[in-house]
């Protein structure tokens, strides 16, 4: 048990010792103080009061009187309608360097999900369009979902569902045929040649229903699987699938399966026809249609008129698919807050056609630039591998200026861990349902709320064992600085926040508490010699403080899939 666990039950057992039989006790009744000065834990008596017929006031008052000190219990005093507890320091802060010491790159993790199976289905990207700022929040979003439940215990399984055969892709062969025939780009640029046709091809079809209904014609071709237009799309296919699984290497992003669009055609249909013989579905104007009316979720359209398939009839063939692979108690699929009503209108037609799992959507907002909104249709994105060259380029050249005596595969090294911390972590600090402005010069800082702040700190204190021959040696008993006292109060946290994080599906939490702990070292480190050659056992003790405090945000950083870096 944790520290924290450890003293909650000293807690409840005094509690239901004085309480007796009167009082049924639960264990969410012992809370946070409402003010930091009161105390650690708290345990609120207005509930216990309301039956009594008392003042909460004076009933805290005779508890309080009434528990005695423990292990880890070192006070107990009333505040108004409150009993508060007080930690011992030194049993405390004792049972926390040992949770961390020995758990190393475990502590934090739960058993909450043990036994349980999640499935995660993120980066659903499109082929034949460019990887863009716009994509980081999914890809940042659903890897740290995925690191979350494996935290706290399940069995977390990610999956990708990659759509290569939409309208879109359509559009882009039209477009190439159209404007760029027997145009071969070099290996570099096809993804910004396939992004540019794409772009050039959705203006071309404004207003133009004959060239609309020739894009028709070659989705239902593709969707045949052969033809002319069908040879074109596995050679751009190939290009984008080869783009985006370096991308997701690049990422860290590590999938069980990757499932592709095309897959799930010659299925779709037939679950489509079988809807339509047991009556879920029907036609409606020569197209098919689950009718959701009764659940206010309009018209689920499956199948249009001209006999192409859509998005949400495919979803169905997915989550079968799903399903018959992995039998997870619970399906998350990570999509942008767009997709909210088509996330709705699976879940009620799959419970329609008796699918009893757990289907969860994690919706997200959308990423915009301090000048507006992106838009693939219109051209205006910032392209991932743009943004990604000119953060580096920036981070390497600061990196040289510090460390002259690095090499430059060092220097590569540390500029790309930069750069994903920063947009990692800006991409997460934010809840997923605000709107978030990216700006770049915002992210690469490394003095406030960021992913390079928090590195900056790990590598702060790797480097005091380079300034002193001293081992590392936490000891509670040494730790009496206040600071101490409250940075072993605030690495005790950590458990808490990664269980609160999983229940919630907020990794917002674990930024903001590693940007809480790095702040208090800093504060720490700034007002304490951590080396005193004088003190040598001080020394050790400090750097042991300083360990257990790196090791915490390292774990705190690899959760969110933010690999550290030694030195900066």
């Amino acid at each position: 048990m944790t520290a924290r666990s450890v003293a909650r039950k000293e807690v409840f057992t005094a509690l239901k010792k004085v309480l007796g039989k009167t009082f049924t006790l639960t264990a969410d009744m012992i809370v946070t103080p409402p003010k930091p000065g009161f105390g650690d834990l708290s345990f609120p008596c207005f509930t216990l009061a309301k039956g009594m017929s008392r003042n909460p006031a004076e009933i805290a008052t005779e508890l309080a009187a009434k528990i005695g000190p423990s292990k880890m219990i070192k006070k107990i005093t009333s505040a108004g309608p409150y009993v508060n507890f007080t930690f011992d320091d030194e049993a405390f802060g004792a049972h926390v360097i040992d949770d961390v010491t020995k758990s190393k790159k475990r502590y934090g993790r739960g058993t909450t999900g043990k036994g349980k199976k999640v499935l995660v289905e993120y980066a659903n990207l499109n082929t034949h369009k460019e990887v863009h700022v716009g994509h980081l929040r999914n890809f940042a979003l659903g890897a740290a979902a995925v690191n979350i439940f494996a935290a706290n215990g399940y069995s977390a399984i990610p999956v990708s569902y990659i759509n290569d055969l939409g309208s879109n892709v359509a559009k882009c062969l039209w477009g190439i045929k159209k404007f760029h025939d027997g145009e071969e780009p070099e290996a570099a640029s096809r993804l910004n040649f396939l992004g540019s046709v794409y772009t050039e091809a959705t203006a071309a079809l404004e207003g133009n229903d004959e060239a609309k209904q020739e894009v028709s014609a070659i989705q239902n071709e593709l969707e045949s699987g052969e033809g002319e237009w069908f040879a074109l799309w596995k050679k751009t296919q190939k290009w984008s699938m080869d783009n985006l699984k370096e991308t997701f290497d690049e990422f860290g992003l590590s999938f069980d399966r990757i499932y592709l669009e095309h897959e799930m055609i010659d299925e779709t249909h037939q679950i489509v026809n079988k809807l339509l013989v047991e009556g879920i579905a029907k036609v409606s104007q020569s197209a098919v249609i689950v009718d959701l009316e009764a659940e206010k979720l309009g018209v689920n359209l499956l199948r249009k008129s001209d006999g192409s398939l859509l998005y949400n009839a495919k979803d169905l063939a997915l989550a079968l698919h799903k399903e018959n692979d992995y039998h997870a108690d619970r399906s998350m699929i990570v999509v942008d807050v767009r997709q909210s009503l088509a996330m709705k209108q699976l879940a009620a037609t799959l419970k329609r056609m008796e699918f009893s799992r757990e289907l969860i959507h994690l919706g997200f907002e959308f990423v915009t630039l301090p000048e507006g909104a992106m838009s693939s249709r219109k051209g205006n994105i910032i392209r991932w591998s743009d943004l990604r060259d000119a953060m580096e380029e920036r981070v390497t050249d600061s990196t040289v200026l510090r460390h002259p005596e690095w090499k430059p595969k060092v220097v590569a090294a540390n500029a790309k861990a930069l750069v994903m911390a920063a947009v990692k972590f800006v991409m997460l600090r934010h809840d997923p349902e605000r709107l978030m402005v990216f700006d770049m010069e915002e992210a690469m800082a490394t003095d406030g709320f960021t992913g390079p702040y928090i590195l900056y700190t790990i590598a702060r204190i790797n480097s005091l064992h380079t300034k002193t021959k001293v081992s590392a040696f936490p000891l509670a008993s040494a730790l009496i600085d206040p600071q101490e006292v409250q940075l072993l109060r605030k690495v005790a946290e950590y458990p808490d926040i990664v269980a609160q994080a999983g229940t919630e599906m907020r990794p917002s939490l674990v930024c903001l508490y590693a940007f809480e702990l790095a702040q208090m070292f800093s504060r720490y480190y700034a007002e304490v010699h951590m080396i005193d050659e004088v003190q040598p056992s001080l020394t050790a003790a400090r750097l042991g403080l300083a360990d257990v405090v790196g090791s915490t945000l390292t774990n705190a950083m690899e959760l969110l899939n933010i690999p550290v870096v030694k030195a900066m």
